[in-house]
Order: structure tokens, then C-alpha cells, then sequence
């Protein structure tokens, strides 16, 4: 137990060093992209809102991809299991 309780306390010092490097090395990003979509949002799209503009309109074809590929894993889940059952 003691071996678990060192190993643990490791990890955590660990965890808690990657965290503050990467808080304190944190650095602003170019924002170019956000910045156009939050002043061109409603131009662009005529929603007035720019979170429903950004995932109705720009990330539609992405959002019905990552439908589909839902829909192919579910059904594969449920073929592979009906299968395994039946045999």
C-alpha cells in the first residue's frame, strides 16, 4: 500500500508541474479566425446569433458527417451483436 501511495503522489506532482508549464508558457494564439467569424457572422449567414451561425452554417457539413458516422457504428454494433447471438 505504501508503494501505491508513492506512486500516486508521483503522478500528482507530475500532473501538477505539466499543469503549471503549460499555464505559465501559455501564449496568445492568433485569433484571426475567430475574430471573423464574430464580426461576419450575421453578415454571412443572417443568424443573429453567432453560436447557431457557427454550427448551422459553417460546420454544417461537418456536424452531419459526425452524424453519419454515428449512425454507422451504432448500426454496425447492433449487426455484430444480433450475429454473435443467433449462432
Amino acid at each position: 500500500m505504501n508503494k501505491l501511495k508513492t506512486v500516486s503522489i508521483i503522478i500528482l506532482i507530475l500532473v501538477l508541474v505539466i499543469t503549471v508549464f503549460v499555464l505559465f508558457n501559455y501564449s496568445e494564439s492568433d485569433n484571426s479566425t475567430a475574430e471573423y467569424y464574430v464580426e461576419n457572422s450575421e453578415k454571412d449567414t443572417a443568424a443573429t446569433n453567432a453560436v447557431t451561425a457557427i454550427y448551422l452554417n459553417y460546420r454544417v457539413y461537418d456536424s452531419i458527417f459526425e452524424t453519419l458516422i454515428l449512425l454507422v457504428s451504432v448500426s454496425a454494433v447492433i449487426h455484430f451483436s444480433w450475429r454473435k447471438d443467433h449462432e
